[in-house]
């Protein structure tokens, strides 16, 4: 009897441990980006690899251009990879007053747990400056 009771609460522990997991991997991720300035070659690529010229391996997407400094684009649900790269160029900013700000923040689509945030800040005057930026779905935020 002392057996069964200590066995039932052990059980119940790994009900609610098992339960409360979340695997959002492969669930559809929205990335939105925006920019005080512009930025040339905003792209994500479906690897983490590195290839040439600091670019990942693998073909790769635009990010989509809103207008206003404003980006975004959507991986679909159902995605098999496990890391991702967005990429761009900041132009030189020869201005002697301000900063160039980008930030770049990751979620799931459904869910917006973060997947990941990258916040750029420059001081004008700056040369021109490479994001490189990776995230993993399997990381998140709650």
């Amino acid at each position: 009897m002392k057996n069964k009771l200590l066995f039932i609460p052990i059980i119940l522990m790994f009900l609610t441990a098992t339960s409360c997991q979340k695997d959002l991997t492969g669930n559809a991720i929205t990335i939105e980006a925006n920019t005080n300035d512009t930025v040339t070659y905003f792209r994500i690529y479906r690897s983490c690899e590195p290839g040439s010229n600091f670019l990942p391996q693998g073909s790769f997407n635009n990010l989509n251009y809103l207008g206003n400094g404003n980006y975004n684009y959507e991986i679909e649900k159902g995605y098999e990879e496990t890391c991702f790269t967005i990429t761009g160029t900041i132009p030189e900013n020869n201005d002697s007053t301000g900063k160039t700000t980008v930030n770049i923040d990751i979620f799931y689509t459904e869910e917006g747990n973060v997947v990941g945030f990258q916040d750029i800040e420059l001081k004008r005057p700056h040369g021109e400056q490479y994001i490189r930026y990776e995230f993993r779905p399997d990381t998140y935020i709650e």
